[in-house]
C-alpha cells in the first residue's frame, strides 16, 4: 500500500512539474524540484525528456544552472547516459544554441563522457551545434574535445555521424554558410567527405540554386523597409548583412572547388564501371525504374554539370578560373557543359564557356552517345526546365528561336556532323520538337490581334462620338460651344482628338497584322519548321 501510495506521489509531482514547464512558471519548477531532488534525472515526457531536457531545449540557462546545482555529486556522472528517444542528452540540447555555453561548460565540470555521448543517429553534441548553425558553440566544443590536436583520421569519427554526413555536409543542408567555411578552413579534409548518397558538400551547394538568388535578399530587405520606413540604419545595416553573406558565400565556393578532389575522377569511366555493375541487376528492374535510377542520381554528375543545371554562375565561374581541365568532362550521356546548358536554357553560362575561345571550339564540335551536337540540343529542352514565367506561346517560340540561332552563330564553323545517329538535323528536330508551340502561337497572335482591334475600334466609336457631343452641348444661337472659354474644354478638344487618331492608327495596324502573321510564321515554317 505504501508503495501504491509512493507511486501516486511521484506521478502527481511529474504532473506538476510538466505543468508548471509548459506554463513557464520556472520558479514553480524549482520549488518542486528542490523538494524532490531525484525527479530532477526521472523520465518526464512521452519523448523520454527530463525536466534538464525541458529546460536545456527552451534555452533557460538560470534554470538549467539551478536544477544542476540541486542534483548530488554521487549522480553527476549519470548525465551522459540520460537520453531521449533520439538519444539526445542534456548537452546534445544545449548545443542547440550559443547563447548557453556557460550552461555547456557546467555541465562538462560534471561529467566529461557528454561530449562524445552519440545519439541515435551517431550525432555527437558538436554536430547538433553544427546543424543549427551556433558557431560559438561548435567552437567551444571543439577545443574542449582538442581537435586541433588529433589527426584527420582521428577527428574524422567526431564530426561525422552513422550514415557518413559530416558536420560540413548538415551545415550545408541547412545554409549556415558563414559555419560551413569556418569548418572547411580549419578542417578542409571533410570537403572531400561523401555521404550515403555519395555527394560531397559541393555537389549538394550545385543544387541549391536559391542560396545564390540576390533577389531573395533584396525582397526581403524590402519587405523589411516596408515596415521601417523611417528606420534608415536599420535598412543600411540588413543591407550591409546580406551582402556580406553573399561574400562568404563567394568564398566558400571558392574553397570548395579548389579543394574538392572529384574533378579528379572522369566521369566517362565513372559511368563505364556503373554501367557494367547495373547489367547485372538491370533485368530484375523495369524500364521505369531503371530509367529513374539513370536520371535522378546525382552523385554521378560532377559538381560543375549540377551546377549548369541549376544555373549557378558562381560555381561555374570558378570552375573555368580554378579548374577549367574538367569542363572536358562529359555525363554519362556523353554531354558536355554546352550541351547541358542549352538543354536547360541556361543561356548566360553558354555564354560564359564560349568567351574562353581554346576550351570552347572542342566542346562546340563535340557529340553526345546519340551523335547530337550542341545544336540538336535546342530541340531538347528537359521538362523540368519549364517556363517560370507565364510567358504565351509566341513569345517561347521567340525564346526557342533566338536560342536556336544563338547556338548556330556559335558552331557554325565548328560542327563536324550535321546528322545525328537518327539521321536528323538540328533544323528537323526543331521544327518536330516545336510543332505544337509553333501552332499554339500562330493561333495566339491572331486571337490576340482580333482582340485588339475589337477593342480599338469601341474607343474609336466613343471619342468621335464625343466630338460631336460636346460637354455641355453648343449655343443655340451662335453653334459655339458654350463652354467654349472653360480651362477644362481647352483640354477635352486636343486629348479627344489625340484619342480619336491613336484608336484609328491601332485600327490600322491591328488590321495589317494578319496578313503579317501569316507572312512571318509561313518564312518560320520554311526555315526551321
Amino acid at each position: 500500500m505504501a508503495d501504491n501510495n509512493e507511486i501516486e506521489t511521484e506521478e502527481k509531482i511529474a504532473d506538476l512539474l510538466r505543468k508548471a514547464m509548459m506554463e513557464k512558471d520556472y520558479n514553480e519548477v524549482r520549488r518542486l524540484c528542490r523538494e524532490v531532488p531525484e525527479e530532477l534525472l526521472q523520465i518526464n515526457s512521452i519523448y523520454d525528456d527530463t525536466v534538464l531536457h525541458m529546460a536545456a531545449h527552451s534555452k533557460q540557462n538560470d534554470l538549467v544552472l539551478d536544477l544542476l546545482k540541486m542534483i548530488p555529486e554521487d549522480h553527476n556522472h549519470e548525465l551522459s547516459n540520460i537520453k531521449n528517444t533520439d538519444g539526445n542528452t542534456i548537452l546534445h540540447e544545449v548545443a542547440a544554441a550559443d547563447a548557453m555555453e556557460d550552461v555547456a561548460e557546467e555541465l562538462l565540470k560534471r561529467d566529461e563522457d557528454l561530449l562524445t555521448a552519440s545519439n541515435n543517429l551517431g550525432e555527437k553534441p558538436i554536430f547538433c551545434a553544427a546543424r543549427y548553425g551556433q558557431s560559438q558553440m561548435f567552437v567551444f566544443l571543439a577545443n574542449k574535445m582538442g581537435l586541433q590536436k588529433l589527426s584527420p583520421e582521428e577527428i574524422k569519427p567526431h564530426l561525422r555521424r552513422n550514415d557518413g554526413t559530416t558536420v560540413l555536409h548538415v551545415s550545408m543542408a541547412t545554409e549556415c554558410f558563414g559555419l560551413a567555411l569556418f569548418i572547411a578552413q580549419r578542417y578542409p579534409y571533410l570537403i572531400q567527405q561523401r555521404d550515403q548518397s555519395s555527394m560531397t558538400v559541393l555537389q549538394y551547394l550545385a543544387c541549391n540554386p536559391t542560396a545564390f538568388r540576390k533577389g531573395n535578399t533584396q525582397i526581403r530587405r524590402g519587405f523589411i523597409g516596408l515596415l521601417n520606413k523611417s528606420k534608415f540604419e536599420v535598412q543600411k545595416g540588413l543591407a550591409k548583412l546580406f551582402n556580406s553573406l553573399y561574400t562568404v558565400l563567394r568564398e566558400l565556393v571558392r574553397l570548395l572547388v579548389e579543394k574538392d578532389t572529384s574533378w579528379e575522377v572522369n566521369i566517362n569511366s565513372q559511368a563505364m564501371s556503373l554501367g557494367e555493375s547495373d547489367k547485372q541487376c538491370s533485368s530484375k528492374l523495369s524500364p521505369t525504374q531503371e530509367s529513374s535510377i539513370n536520371m535522378d542520381k546525382k552523385s554521378d554528375e560532377s559538381a560543375l554539370f549540377l551546377a549548369t543545371m541549376s544555373n549557378i554562375q558562381e560555381i561555374v565561374q570558378e570552375v573555368l578560373n580554378f579548374r577549367p581541365q574538367a569542363l572536358k568532362y562529359t555525363n554519362k550521356e556523353g554531354m558536355n557543359i554546352l550541351h547541358v546548358a542549352i538543354v536547360y536554357r541556361h543561356i548566360y553560362i553558354f555564354n560564359m564557356v564560349i568567351e574562353h575561345e581554346l576550351l570552347s571550339r572542342r566542346l562546340l564540335s563535340a557529340s553526345d552517345d546519340e551523335g547530337n551536337s550542341v545544336l540538336h540540343m535546342v530541340s531538347q529542352k528537359r521538362k523540368s526546365q519549364a517556363s517560370e514565367k507565364m510567358q504565351s506561346p509566341a513569345l517561347q517560340l521567340r525564346d526557342e528561336l533566338f536560342c536556336l540561332r544563338k547556338v548556330k552563330s556559335a558552331s557554325k564553323n565548328l560542327i563536324t556532323n550535321p546528322l545525328n545517329k537518327d539521321n536528323k538535323t538540328a533544323e528537323e528536330l526543331f521544327g518536330a520538337a516545336n510543332e505544337r508551340l509553333h501552332h499554339d502561337a500562330k493561333e495566339w497572335l491572331m486571337r490576340t490581334t482580333e482582340n485588339c482591334t475589337i477593342l480599338s475600334v469601341f474607343i474609336a466609336t466613343v471619342a468621335f462620338a464625343a466630338i460631336y457631343t460636346v460637354p455641355g452641348g453648343p449655343n443655340q444661337d451662335t453653334g459655339i460651344p458654350i463652354r467654349d472659354s472653360k480651362p477644362f474644354f481647352l483640354v477635352f478638344v486636343p486629348a479627344d482628338v489625340i484619342s480619336l487618331t491613336l484608336a484609328l492608327s491601332s485600327v490600322g495596324i491591328f488590321l495589317s497584322i494578319h496578313p503579317y502573321i501569316r507572312i512571318s510564321l509561313r518564312r518560320l515554317q520554311d526555315i526551321s519548321f
